[in-house]
Formats: structure tokens, C-alpha cells, sequence
């Protein structure tokens, strides 16, 4: 730079103020290596000042190289010991916080540090100080230490109550942010500038409070502010899930990078991946924006998977190793590498290309992260192959507990309940290392596993330790659901609905457990209560849901009553029945006569429905059932030949007919169809098999 020669022409490079002058150049120049230059200007300096040593500091610290400003500090500590105009000020103890709070893995120092100003006389008293410290706890999650600090500092300003609320929002404690706010605001009178209010749109949208934000936003909109903060805003409707209003905002606007970020995480957030691939598709600097922020990577591979858009993940995969191999953007990509190969893994497995998901994960190489070792293993579960699971679990030099987790799902998932149980066992023994403590989806997956095999004991001993374990577990629907369908499906309704009404929150899927569970104990008119009180909370009843009251008004005989509610999962609530609905119907007309009625029904269905010969099975046999009840051989023989087109229906039809002609008397025609079924080759049925769960004496 032309000062700087200047300088050295003269001769006053190497003066404290010259070079402190020549450093702030550099920073702001923004020229290649700007901090090495500044460096060296440093360096040649004998007799350096406290100005020269903060602009240094100072530099490293906005420029994230924490650990170059706190060598630096630690240097200019030892050296003020003997130069007094070394002495550090408040300007570079709000440098070094700064530092350390971009290096929370240096907890102790940064303690240190702030005992040591307080013995210095800076604290308290000096607001810059006090404020980059607060901000440095709330960085490091001491959130707590912060509100501590901030209540007893003598003043505050607006950057200090930004840093507290900010600090509650990004620790997840989002309502004390949110309590804070209306305290500035409403109680302390201070005006919020739009650093303010992007904060605390951003606490509205982590807990879905709509009605604040919808406040927030008016005061941005009166306040001028909404221009400036129109990617938060959009961000908080995309969290509360009103995509209309978040898209609204940005109509007129200039969309810079990051309100495309903002809006294709949106799209993700709410299911929307078709939306999301269509956006991107219409931008003409997609692979601009991925080179610029690749946080995007992890969404936009989430889409792929989700639509099961398999080449365009792999060029995705392709422009991630392109990127790798830059130089430009490879440190970039150093802390995102192990979140973005999870998600490539993910990608692929759920592409139904495991094996492309086995070779990223190979590819990962000196060091393979635990994410990495995670993904793979749900993969290998999501596509069946439990036995590969179970040998990369066993590798894994590392379990989480959401390797635990995912290992009983698999488990379960595949039909084998009691491996799951045996598994959650040995991760509270400790026999393949440290003992975990279970969370809320490994004891979701453990009393599913229970669920399945009936096992009441067990089940109890599980909700004892979910009680003793789990302080929020009467807030937690999950669990709460779980819960009401194990002990459902173990037989003890009374408690089941104890717990239902119990519960603090309940969902669709809540609701539908405790319906079914009534229905399928034989208490039909209380499953049919239970469903209007949960339509008239509001709660809309999904496909499962009428699945529970169709089999209430089979099981009750309510025919009438069976078909209204048929009638409206696609008037009211634009369902489309399938083929466990019909079942449902076929049976409740079957078990009360209406024999023709269900024939005619069956034959009426739409093609679609019967589009796959082997998902309307179950229906023609509920009928075939129903005419051995009544001994209607005219029906059954009918349904048993529709039945008979279908090659994997030939033996149940043939024992069905069988039993409807026996039922009617008719022995010779029993005898023709199972001499016919014999003939046929089809005799080898499946045998049946009953599971009984029994405890150790």
C-alpha cells in the first residue's frame, strides 16, 4: 500500500501509532493475507503500545483465529510486567472475550480471565466489559451466569439487553428470551433496534408462538424495521408453518442469498420438498449459492432423499466433492464435513442405494465421525438388512445413545421385539462400554417393543423408569402415546385411559390409541365418545383413526352409524378410504346380514382400489367370513372365485369355501373343493403360531 511505503520511507513503520494505523489498513482493506501483513507490521515494532497490541487482537479475533489473539494476549500479559504503557485495557479484555466465545472449549480461561479483570478494577462498573462477557457466557451455554451478570451490572444499554436475549434464544430457553423483551420493552421503555427484533422473531419461531410474532411483525412494519429484518420474519412464518405469509414477505423484494437460504429451509420444514426442488430449479445461481453457504447442502440432500430423487442427490454429492477439493472452499467445509457425509448417507440409503452409502462412509477416511457411523446404521435398518446392522453396531468404536436407539428400532421394526429388549438391558449394564441413560424415543421404541409382545411386566418396570428418569415425561406426547398404547395393547384398558386423561398434550395419534384400544376391548360407544370429544377440540382424525371407529361400530353392530362415518372421511375430511377401511365395512355388513349389501359394495369399488389383487385380499375375506357365519353358499362361492384369481388367496379361499359348505351341511362339496386344492398343489398353508410372553421365576 502506498502508506505503508510512505511510512517506511520516512521511517516511522516501526512506531507504535504508525503501525497501529497500518494494521486497522490491512483489516479493512480486506487484500489476500491481510492478517500476516498486519502481523508482520506487528512485529517490527520494538516497543509496542497497548493501541498497537488491541488492534492485533482485535483483528484475530473478528477474523475467527481465537487462538492466535489469545497467544497474543497471553505474550502481552508477560510483557506489560515490565513496559506499563503495555497494559491491557477494556478494549482488548472485549477482544479476548470475543475470542473465547468463539472457542468455548477454553471455558476455564475465559473464568479466569473474568476474575482477573474483576481484580484489575475494570469490573464493575465498565458496561463494554460486562456486555462482552455476558455475551462470552451465553456463547459457551452458561446462560444462567449471564442473567447473573446482567442483573448486577450497575448499567445497561441496548447491545446488553440484545446479548441477553440472544443468549436465551440460542440456548434453546426461548420464552425467558421472549420474557425479556417485553421487560425492555414494556417495563425498562428502551426503543428495540432491528437487531432486537430479528432476535426475538427468531425465539417466536423456535417455539411457534404465531401471535407474537404477528405483534412483532406490526411493530417492525411501524417501526420501519421490517425491510431490514424481512429474513427473520419470513423465517418465523416458515417455523409456525403459515408458508403463505412467509412467502408474502419477500413479493417485491430482492432476494439476496440468504433469503434463498431462508426460504429453501422453509420449504423443508414443512414438507415441501417437491416446492423446494422447483425453487431451486428456477434459480439461475444455484451452485453459486452452494459455493457461498454450504449449510444448504444438508436441506437441499434432504429433499433428494425424501423424493426419493436419487441422480439428483448424486449431483449434489458430485458438486460437494468439487467443493472439497478447492481450495477456497475446503477450510470452509472442515466443520460441516461430518453433518453433510451424514446426510449423503442418509440420501442414499433412503434411495434404496445402500451400497453407495457404504462407500461414503468408506470414504471418510483418516477418521470417521459418530454421525457417520449412525447414518449408516439406520440405512442399513431402513432397508431390512438387520444383520449388517447388527455387525456395524458391534464395530462401532463408539455408541451413542442414538445408536442404541436406532439398533432397537431396527429390532422391532423387523419383527423381533425381544432382541430390543434384550439390547435396552445391556445398555443400562454397561457391557459394551460406558452406561447410557435412555431418552424419550429409546423408551418410545422399548414400550413399542412391549406393545408387540404383550408383555404387561415388563412394560410397567419400563413407565417406573421413565417416571424416575424422565422429569418432562408428562409434557412428552410421544411418550404419553407410547404409554397408552402399551398398556392397551396388553389388556389393561381402565389404566390406559388413566393415562390418556392424564396426559398434558395430546395429538391425532394420542387420541387414535386410546379410540382403537376402547374398540378393540369391546367398549365401542366409548370409543365413539372419545372420537367426538376429539373432533370437537378441533383435532382432525386421520385414515388410522377411522380405521378405530369403523372397527367400534363393527364390533358394536352400528351399521348405519358405520357407513355415516365412511361417508365422511372423503366428504369432511377428504381421506380416501383404503383397503383396511373396506375390511372394516365389509365385516360390520357381514356380521349383521347384509350379505348382498357388502357384495355389491365390494364390486362397486373404484379401480384404483382394486388396482392390487393382494391388498384387496383381506376384504374378500372378511365377506368369505361373513357368508360361513350366515351360510350363504351363493355368496361364497362367488367371493371364494374373485379370491381364487389372486394365486397367493387360493388356500385361504379353499378353506373358506370348505367351511361355508360344511356350515350349510353340503359334506360333498367340502370334500370337492380340498380334493380340488390338493390337486392343485396348494395344500402346504402356512401354520398358524401364537406368542406368549412369560417372566423368569
Amino acid at each position: 500500500m502506498s502508506r505503508h511505503a510512505w511510512f517506511i520511507k520516512v521511517g516511522l513503520d516501526t512506531t507504535p501509532v504508525c503501525a497501529t494505523n497500518l494494521i486497522a489498513d490491512y483489516v479493512s482493506s480486506g487484500v489476500p493475507n491481510f492478517l500476516s501483513i498486519a502481523h508482520k507490521v506487528f512485529d517490527q515494532v520494538p516497543l509496542k503500545d497497548t493501541p498497537l497490541w488491541t488492534s492485533l487482537i482485535s483483528a484475530y479475533a473478528r477474523s475467527n483465529h481465537p487462538h492466535k489473539a489469545l497467544q497474543l494476549f497471553s505474550r502481552m500479559l508477560h510483557q506489560s510486567q515490565s513496559n506499563p504503557d503495555a497494559r491491557p485495557n477494556h478494549f482488548v479484555f472485549t477482544a479476548v472475550a470475543r475470542a473465547i466465545a468463539s472457542a468455548p472449549q477454553h471455558l476455564t480461561l475465559g473464568q479466569t480471565l473474568h476474575a482477573h479483570i474483576i481484580k484489575s478494577g475494570f469490573l464493575p462498573g465498565n458496561i463494554i466489559v460486562e456486555t462482552a462477557f455476558l455475551d462470552w457466557y451465553s456463547k459457551c451455554g452458561l446462560v444462567e451466569c449471564a442473567r447473573t451478570l446482567f442483573e448486577e451490572m450497575r448499567s445497561r444499554n441496548l447491545v446488553t439487553w440484545n446479548a441477553i436475549i440472544s443468549g436465551y434464544v440460542q440456548n434453546g430457553q426461548e420464552s425467558q428470551g421472549l420474557e425479556l423483551f417485553y421487560r425492555l420493552k414494556c417495563r425498562e421503555f428502551y426503543v428495540p433496534d432491528e437487531y432486537s427484533i430479528a432476535t426475538v422473531l427468531s425465539g417466536c419461531g423456535y417455539v411457534q408462538d404465531l401471535l407474537l410474532g404477528m405483534q412483532v411483525h406490526g411493530y417492525a412494519f411501524v417501526s420501519g424495521f421490517e425491510s431490514s429484518c424481512r429474513n427473520s420474519l419470513a423465517n418465523m412464518y416458515f417455523y409456525c408453518s403459515r408458508v403463505a405469509s412467509a412467502e408474502r414477505v419477500f413479493v417485491g423484494s430482492e432476494r439476496d442469498l440468504v433469503s434463498k437460504l431462508v426460504k429453501i429451509r422453509g420449504y423443508v420444514f414443512n414438507h415441501m420438498y417437491a416446492d423446494a426442488v422447483k425453487y431451486i430449479l428456477s434459480m439461475e445461481n444455484a451452485v453459486e449459492m452452494l459455493v457461498m453457504d454450504q449449510t444448504v447442502f444438508v436441506p437441499l440432500l434432504s429433499t433428494c432423499a425424501k423424493m426419493h430423487l436419487l441422480n439428483a442427490g448424486k449431483q449434489v454429492h458430485g458438486l460437494f466433492i468439487t467443493l472439497v477439493d478447492s481450495h477456497n472452499t475446503a477450510d470452509l467445509l472442515k466443520e460441516s464435513r461430518a453433518i453433510i457425509g451424514s446426510a449423503l448417507i442418509d440420501m442414499y440409503s433412503k434411495c434404496s442405494d445402500i451400497g453407495k452409502g457404504l462407500k461414503v462412509f468408506e470414504s471418510w477416511l483418516p477418521e470417521r465421525h459418530v454421525p457417520l457411523w449412525n447414518s449408516l446404521l439406520s440405512g442399513y435398518i431402513n432397508n431390512g438388512l438387520i444383520e449388517d446392522a447388527k455387525a456395524l453396531f458391534e464395530d462401532m468404536p463408539e455408541k451413542t445413545i442414538v445408536s442404541w436407539t436406532s439398533m432397537m428400532t431396527g429390532y422391532v421394526q423387523t419383527d423381533l421385539p425381544q432382541e430390543g429388549l434384550n439390547l435396552l438391558a445391556k445398555m443400562y449394564t454397561g457391557e459394551e462400554g460406558a452406561r447410557l441413560e435412555g431418552n424419550c424415543l429409546t423408551f418410545v421404541v422399548a414400550l413399542e417393543a412391549c406393545s408387540h409382545l404383550t408383555d404387561l411386566d415388563r412394560g410397567k418396570q419400563i413407565h417406573a423408569k421413565i417416571i424416575r428418569a424422565l422429569l418432562d415425561a408428562d409434557g412428552n406426547v410421544a411418550v404419553g402415546t407410547a404409554l397408552v398404547n402399551m398398556y392397551s395393547k396388553s389388556g389393561n384398558l381402565c389404566y390406559t385411559l388413566r393415562l390418556f386423561d392424564a396426559m398434558e398434550e395430546k395429538n391425532v395419534v394420542s387420541w387414535t390409541s386410546a379410540i382403537m384400544g376402547s374398540a378393540v376391548h369391546g367398549f365401542a360407544f366409548q370409543a365413539l365418545e372419545l372420537f367426538q370429544r376429539m373432533v370437537n377440540m378441533g383435532i382432525n382424525p386421520n385414515e388410522v383413526t377411522f380405521t378405530a371407529v369403523l372397527t367400534a361400530c363393527s364390533h358394536c353392530g352400528l351399521v348405519d352409524e358405520g357407513m355415516q362415518y365412511f361417508m365422511q372421511m372423503r366428504k369432511r375430511y377428504g381421506l380416501t378410504p383404503v383397503k383396511e377401511h373396506y375390511t372394516c365395512l365389509i365385516d360390520l355388513l357381514g356380521r349383521n346380514g347384509r350379505l348382498e349389501e357388502a357384495w355389491h359394495l365390494v364390486e362397486g369399488m373404484e379401480e384404483k382400489h382394486l388396482s392390487d389383487g393382494c391388498s384387496t385380499g383381506a376384504i374378500w375375506a372378511a365377506l368369505l367370513g361373513a357368508c360361513q357365519l350366515y351360510e350363504n353358499v351363493e355368496i361364497g362361492k362367488k367371493v371364494a372365485e374373485k379370491m381364487m384369481e389372486m394365486e397367493k388367496q387360493i388356500s385361504t379361499a379353499s378353506v373358506a369355501l370348505s367351511n361355508v359348505y360344511a356350515a350349510a351341511g353340503m359334506w360333498n362339496e367340502v370334500y370337492r373343493v380340498r380334493e380340488s386344492w390338493r390337486r392343485k398343489g396348494h395344500a402346504d398353508g402356512e401354520p398358524g403360531l401364537s406368542r406368549i410372553c412369560t417372566q423368569p421365576c
